[in-house]
C-alpha cells in the first residue's frame, strides 16, 4: 500500500507544473486508493485513478479555434447507458437532434478559446462570449454572456479531447437548451420545442458539440 500511494505522489509531481491550479483533488484520490479491500484490488483502483490524473483537462489545455463536426450527447453514468440501450444510443440520439441543429443554427458553431480562458462562442447568427474556469470531477465551468454584457448564467461542462484533434463538450440539457434560446431568440427559429422533447426523453443526458481545432493561436502549442 505505501508503495502504491508513493507511485501515486511522483505521477502527480509529474502531471502538475502548478499545485495551485489543479482541478482534481489529490487527498480524495489517495483516500479511494487507501480504502480499497485488497491490495490486488488497489492495484486495480491506482491504474483508474492515474488515467484520471493524466486526462484532467484544463482551459488553457483547449486553447485555439474549434469549428462545429456535429452534434455530441454523453450519459453521466455507464449504468444510465445501458438502460437507454447501449453504446449504439448515443448514435442513435445524435441523428434525431442533427436536423434540430441545424435549423437552429446551430451547425454554424465556431468557438475561439484564448490563453487567458475567455471564450467566444459564433452562431450562424450572433454569437455569446465568457470565461472558462476549472470545475469539480474534470468538468469546467462556462460563464455566459449575450452582447458582451448580459449574464445568461454559469454552466458546467464536460470536456473531452477526441481523436482527429476533435473537442467533445456536452452541458445537462437544460443548459444546453438555455444556449440554444439565447441563439433562437436572435435567429427566430421555431424548432426548439422539438429537440428539447428528445433530448428530455433521455435520463441523464448531457448534450452539446463535437468540434474539430481548425486554427492554434499565437503560442498555443
Amino acid at each position: 500500500m505505501k508503495r502504491i500511494l508513493f507511485i501515486i505522489a511522483v505521477m502527480a509531481a509529474f502531471v502538475t507544473t502548478d499545485a495551485s491550479a489543479q482541478d482534481f483533488d489529490l487527498k480524495k484520490l489517495l483516500n479511494k486508493v487507501s480504502s480499497s479491500d485488497s491490495t490486488k484490488n488497489s492495484g486495480g483502483a491506482l491504474s483508474n485513478l492515474l488515467g484520471q490524473l493524466s486526462n484532467v483537462l484544463k482551459p488553457t489545455d483547449i486553447t485555439g479555434v474549434w469549428e462545429y463536426n456535429g452534434p455530441a450527447v454523453k450519459f453521466k453514468s455507464d449504468n444510465l447507458l445501458m438502460q437507454a440501450g447501449g453504446a449504439a444510443a448515443g448514435t442513435t440520439i445524435k441523428n434525431k437532434i442533427e436536423p434540430y441543429y441545424k435549423r437552429a443554427g446551430l451547425d454554424k458553431t465556431v468557438l475561439t478559446i484564448e490563453k487567458d480562458s475567455t471564450f467566444v462562442m459564433s452562431f450562424k447568427k450572433g454569437k455569446l462570449s465568457g470565461q472558462i474556469e476549472s470545475g469539480e470531477d474534470g468538468t469546467m465551468v462556462f460563464r455566459f454572456k449575450a452582447l458582451g454584457k448580459i449574464n445568461i448564467g454559469k454552466m458546467n461542462a464536460s470536456v473531452s479531447k477526441l481523436q482527429g484533434n476533435k473537442l467533445q463538450l456536452t452541458f445537462d440539457v437544460s443548459k444546453l437548451m438555455k444556449i440554444v434560446n439565447a441563439v433562437a431568440s436572435v435567429s427566430g427559429s421555431s424548432s426548439l420545442q422539438g429537440l428539447n422533447k428528445i433530448l428530455q426523453s433521455y435520463d441523464g443526458l448531457e448534450a452539446g458539440f463535437e468540434l474539430k481545432k481548425t486554427k492554434e493561436l499565437p503560442n498555443d502549442k
